[in-house]
């Protein structure tokens, strides 16, 4: 065979092939009537779970679940149905990565618009989560996925991205009533290590989120694009919430999970004594908008290999996957 035919040939098998393996690939893609929310975060509260996320343009949503598995249409309390409409807060648009934390009779909600950090306030998980005083966290510069982790002596601490080269995970120390970061408690966690899993695509560690389990404080994050096919979740343990923190050895620990493809942006949350984590991934292996919303058991199991003391995080493979039921 001449080298024109042979190259031909290769060219024809390698197409081919992958056409084979998108197809394959893409038989998981998201379904009619599935949950399509990026950023997503589960409250539990009176028996209802509530999930909110990053998909509409002019605010927040929030859905709500007595099991999981299906979801009711849009129930908030603002505007259009949101849980959090820009009418009522500061930021016009790029309403991304909310979470809401249940503090006395109030629920509080942190968000991003604008690429900076701020928080709403409502009496209800379905809203209308407002503002007070309509502003940033921290006006003076911009930030996205704050997290906060409230310890057991009832100290808050908030985990987010700052802005440097790239995007970093940062923790600070926050007021009881979770409304104002003290700056001058901030200290820089996690960036992407050069050569490793983290660094695949851009220089990208978002999406942190903190969980405490035998005195050890757990720090789960996202690296690499969003729109990047190993867009994935590892963790790093520390023994104080303000760090510092050391890497799993074996991470990731979500990656490409059940044949998806850029699982994460992730939260976990608990269902009685079992953990799952809730994350996004895209709608296929050819398509990242809009993502797709997923759900997995977690058990924290001794790590044999980590030495006394040490556990690690598994993801389970049986995945829940929510529907939308009107």
């Amino acid at each position: 065979m001449n080298k024109l035919l042979f190259l031909l040939f290769a060219l024809f098998f390698c197409s081919v092939s992958v056409a084979n393996d998108d197809k394959q690939q893409d038989a998981v893609a998201a379904q009619p009537g599935q949950l399509m929310l990026a950023d997503p975060f589960i409250l539990e509260h009176d028996g209802w779970y509530y999930i909110y996320g990053t998909e509409s343009a002019n605010g927040i949503v929030v859905y709500r679940s007595r099991d999981l598995k299906t979801w009711s249409s849009l129930c908030g309390n603002a505007k259009e149905n949101l849980a959090m409409h820009k009418d009522d807060v500061w930021g016009s648009r790029y309403f991304w990565a909310p979470e809401v934390y249940k503090r006395g009779d109030k629920f509080i909600m942190t968000y991003s618009a604008h690429a900076h950090i701020c928080c709403a306030e409502s009496d209800s998980p379905c809203g209308p989560f407002t503002q007070k005083e309509q502003r940033p966290y921290l006006p003076e510069e911009g930030g996205i996925d704050a997290s906060i982790f409230v310890d057991d002596d009832g100290k808050a601490y908030m985990f987010w991205v700052r802005f440097g080269e790239g995007n970093l995970i940062w923790v600070a120390e926050m007021s009881d009533d979770l409304m104002t970061v003290k700056k001058e408690t901030a200290r820089k966690l996690i960036e992407c290590e050069e050569g490793t899993w983290e660094k695949q695509m851009g220089n990208v560690a978002e999406g942190p989120f903190v969980l405490k389990h035998k005195g050890k404080y757990y720090l789960t994050y996202s690296c690499n694009d969003y729109r990047c096919q190993d867009y994935a979740v590892g963790f790093a343990v520390a023994d104080n919430p303000m760090g510092p923190y050391k890497r799993y050895d074996k991470n990731p620990v979500l990656r490409r999970h059940c044949g998806y493809a850029g699982t994460g942006h992730h939260a976990i949350f608990r269902v009685g004594k079992r953990y799952y984590m809730v994350y996004h991934a895209h709608k296929s292996h050819t398509v990242v908008e809009p993502r797709q919303t997923l759900i997995a058991p977690i058990k924290i199991r001794r790590d044999k290999d980590g030495g006394k003391g040490a556990y690690r995080i598994e993801v389970s493979e049986k995945i829940i996957v929510p529907k939308i039921v009107k």
